[in-house]
């Protein structure tokens, strides 16, 4: 079974406008509203992709409220350990018409050490051995060793965990030896603790230097260039297909996902990699920040490019 956890889960308003200037007013040409946070886009991605999951979650007040119910509206088996005080965060997304996209984030509310503890009691009570969690987000609203302690409390279970997080959450949840990680370049050069070029050779240089880590899938993600992955075959560079991008938020999540998707389907890595680069084309195409075409995706598949680098 999969389990995602999202510890600072939000409303995302999504705004159209023409262009964003300082100091000039711009004017909305639209407005949408949908959900936020990683973990919870990653459960909603996996969902069309007919894998089943359990959201585990904390959500405040009536915005938090308007969270659960939206999960609950996408099918989901949502574990959320409800709070009614203050509210759970709002983003706001200032897309243009150049498909630029700004995102504006409140922090979000601060967790304490009964929240934290109520959210492991709760996983522990429905997480079943061998099950997949993944760790998704900054939680910038909790300490950074948070994903650390979450794991040593569900140890026992032995799972396997995906994590998708930045910063020093990513530092410091790294040593748990995790199955999969999915850092950025920005995130690769905090790990690696240093600048990460772009290049193919530079990005595998970095992936090598994170061996005594004990990381069997390391997949970064190079944006509109693709992805270079490392797992236990090799490393591999997929470069996806020219597609209308409207925003590219969200990419990365249904990127994991799809990646997920792969591994409970028993894919190969090409395969996988063909696969989660389609999907996460497709979401670039969507107006929304979760969320994509599955029937584009599938049509976009055999436009990927995979090549064994090594």
């Amino acid at each position: 079974m999969v389990n995602t956890l999202t510890l600072n889960p939000a409303v995302d308003k999504v705004f159209y406008v023409d262009r964003i200037r300082k100091n000039v007013t711009s004017r909305i040409q639209d407005m949408r509203e949908t959900i936020g946070g990683k973990g919870t886009h990653v459960s909603i991605n996996l969902k069309l992709l007919g894998i089943g999951n359990r959201a585990f979650g904390i959500s405040h007040g009536a915005t938090g409220r308007k969270i659960v119910e939206y999960l609950k509206r996408e099918g989901l088996d949502v574990c959320f350990v409800e709070r009614g005080q203050q509210n759970s965060r709002t983003n706001y997304l200032l897309v243009e018409n150049t498909h630029d996209c700004t995102v504006i984030a409140e922090k979000g509310v601060p967790l304490s050490d009964g929240d934290i503890r109520d959210v492991i009691r709760l996983m522990r009570e429905k997480i079943g051995k061998n099950d997949i969690l993944v760790l998704s987000g900054d939680a910038s609203n909790c300490p950074a060793s948070v994903y650390n302690r979450i794991l040593g409390e569900l140890k026992d279970k032995e799972l396997k965990v995906f994590l998708d997080t930045s910063g020093e959450t990513l530092r410091e949840c790294a040593s748990c030896s995790p199955y999969l990680i999915k850092p950025n370049l920005d995130e690769l050069s905090v790990l690696c603790g240093r600048t990460v070029r772009g290049t193919t050779e530079d990005v595998v240089a970095a992936i090598d230097s994170l061996a005594g880590y004990g990381i069997e899938v390391i997949a970064v993600s190079l944006g509109k260039s693709g992805s270079i992955v490392r797992n236990g075959e090799g490393i591999y560079r997929a470069v996806p297909p020219d597609v209308a991008v409207f925003n590219t938020v969200g990419c990365g999540d249904s990127f994991l996902a799809s990646l997920i998707c792969g591994v409970c389907r028993g894919l190969s890595m090409v395969d996988n990699l063909k696969f989660a680069s389609a999907v996460s084309s497709a979401t670039a195409e969507s107006p929304l920040s979760v969320g994509f075409d599955i029937r584009r995706a599938q049509e976009l598949v055999g436009l990927v490019k995979v090549e064994k680098i090594r």
